[in-house]
């Protein structure tokens, strides 16, 4: 326990102690941290209530706390049974709950039907909380939070060396089961420390905070199962500007017309990046070069000097140069950091290149707009695998990857999945489809494109779609990709 807690986790715990605390999910990241945190600070009169039974609980923790070895996870677990909480699980799932004075949600609890009590204790008036209220409630220092539909955790990951880079002081954490909770370096932390946060639709659905700097990459139909609409969607993601002051810093897609509206209304001072014209603040490209906008304007770098290649890339590029510079990070620095920068596993990544085929592996591209900025990235001919699960899905949907394939150097598309067929049709609407093969599995399609690929090719995996219908989740899948493509057989008769 920590002696003496800082004032603001102090008011924190003042809140808290006392009320009957409820804390959904412990054997998720979310639960269990917010779980340690309260016992961490003597707050003791704590219910945890998990869906699955008693048997499956160290199951479960394993396979949602990546960030921990096997036995940071045994160690998690045993102090989580030994704790002196109330454990309702299983059959006895939200037991009590309605007489919770605060209940601790994670970021998708509104996804499962189980949790209908939750939604009549929040109509009666209580409380709910997450351990994202935590990182705003808690954190002694500037918070900066980056969401949008694809390229938030690239974008995260390059403002985060940059401004490491200038020996700024921060921790960054992710949203999903493999980044270490913020929480975790809370008492490293001080006033001077930035937290670097990737945000999702899902952190940011009721959140009363928004970060001092809060930057938006793009916005897409995503998620629409979770909101609705796309319009609830976008108002969900538009929390990340909507509780900002007149102190605060948005950094907006111009280019974006969604990400473009979040500014009307904002009471914070604008930034822009733009891929298509100079702005008055923020950064743009001029002339194939990276600028940031002043009097006189401050050259980054050419785009030619980028190691991933697509305007993808480039967009994340402009969006993390327009957020370091607002922390003082200069010019030259953020140059050597986009340099340098090669891709992250499961976003658009070169993962291996054999007898003059390269494999770029896209996993993270759950939804079509993803997929379709891998397509357009591609300038060398290429084999597209894509496919998996997307809920409610119709042809139309995948619209976005259709577009981009029309006008990109694809040889042929293998497709995989529950999503397969309606892709299918998809594809076959184009004026001059591809070849369109049903592969069925992705060992399968890896196969087929390799058999087919000629020196110069690529084989690119962005599926488009979910992959909870194969696999446990992307990374599986991006990994099975990976370990596929070392067991191919070499070609002797292939030209290098």
């Amino acid at each position: 326990m920590t002696a003496h807690p800082p004032a603001r986790v102090r008011a924190v715990l003042e809140q808290l102690r006392g009320r009957r605390i409820h804390v959904l999910g412990p054997s998720g990241t979310e639960g269990s941290t917010v779980t340690e945190f309260l016992l961490n600070h003597g707050i003791q009169e704590i219910t945890v209530h998990d869906l699955e039974p008693p048997a499956r609980f160290e199951e479960t923790l394993r396979r949602t706390h990546c960030w921990l070895d096997s036995e940071g996870q045994a160690n998690l677990a045993a102090r989580l049974r030994a704790a002196p909480i109330a454990w309702r699980q299983g059959d006895r799932y939200l037991e009590g709950i309605e007489d919770a004075g605060v209940i601790f949600v994670p970021q998708s609890w509104f996804r499962h039907p189980e949790n209908a009590p939750v939604r009549a204790a929040a109509s009666r008036g209580v409380r709910l909380s997450s351990l994202t209220h935590l990182f705003f409630e808690v954190w002694p220092g500037l918070i900066l939070g980056v969401t949008g539909t694809n390229g938030k955790f690239t974008v995260v990951t390059l403002i985060a060396a940059m401004m490491e880079a200038a020996g700024l002081p921060l921790v960054v954490s992710g949203n999903d089961r493999t980044h270490v909770p913020a929480l975790y370096a809370l008492d490293g932390a001080d006033d001077a420390t930035w937290l670097v946060l990737e945000i999702s639709n899902r952190q940011l659905l009721g959140l009363p905070y928004s970060p001092h700097i809060a930057v938006v990459t793009n916005i897409a139909p995503h998620h629409l199962d979770d909101h609705g609409s796309l319009e609830a969607y976008v108002e969900a993601k538009r929390t990340i500007v909507r509780h900002q002051g007149e102190q605060d810093l948005a950094v907006l897609n111009a280019d974006d017309p969604l990400v473009a509206g979040m500014a009307d209304g904002a009471a914070s001072s604008v930034r822009w990046f733009s891929r298509h014209r100079p702005v008055a603040a923020g950064a743009y490209l001029d002339a194939g070069r990276i600028v940031l906008a002043g009097a006189p304007p401050r050259p980054v770098l050419e785009v030619r000097d980028l190691a991933v290649p697509g305007a993808h890339m480039q967009e994340n590029a402009l969006a993390a140069a327009s957020a370091a510079a607002l922390v003082g990070v200069e010019p030259g620095t953020i140059a050597s950091v986009l340099r340098a920068f090669r891709g992250l596993p499961y976003r658009f990544r070169l993962a291996a290149e054999r007898e003059g085929v390269a494999f770029y592996e896209d996993s993270l591209a759950t939804n079509p707009a993803s997929a379709a900025a891998a397509i357009r990235s591609m300038a060398r001919p290429f084999h597209l695998i894509a496919g998996g699960l997307r809920r409610e899905a119709r042809a139309g949907d995948f619209h976005p990857m259709v577009r981009a394939l029309e006008y990109s150097p694809v040889r042929a598309v293998y497709l995989i999945g529950s999503t397969a067929a309606l892709l299918a049709d998809a594809i076959g609407e184009m004026a001059v489809p591809p070849r369109v093969l049903q592969a069925g599995t992705l060992e399968a399609a890896i196969a087929s494109a390799w058999d087919a690929a000629s020196p110069g090719d690529a084989i690119l995996l962005s599926p488009g779609c979910e992959s909870f219908d194969q696999f446990t989740d992307y990374r599986e899948r991006g990994d099975r990709f990976c370990r596929w493509i070392d067991a191919l057989p070499a070609r002797a008769g292939r030209q290098v």
